[in-house]
């Protein structure tokens, strides 16, 4: 049976790269293709700089959504 950590490490070595959503200041969802680059037993590790959008919503709300998704549709890809 696959642990967190054997998920966060597919998403990191396999997928890398997500889509991730944050909130604007008018309470829209905002999106950006995000690289993870690395990964601990329950957490993902990403890169961002400072002044830019992402890094101001982020650090603002606290919160993000992402999207992590390998083959064509949702049913193509299972863990082994």
């Amino acid at each position: 049976m696959m642990e967190t950590k054997d998920y966060l490490s597919y998403i990191v070595r396999e997928i890398h790269r997500t889509i991730v959503a944050t909130v604007d200041d008018e309470g829209l969802p905002v999106t950006a293709a995000i690289d993870m680059m690395d990964c601990d037993d329950d957490s993902l590790y990403f890169l961002t700089a400072k002044g830019k959008g992402f890094y101001d919503r982020l650090i603002k709300r606290g919160f993000l959504a992402f999207t992590a998704m390998k083959g064509e549709d949702t049913m193509e890809c299972t863990f082994h």
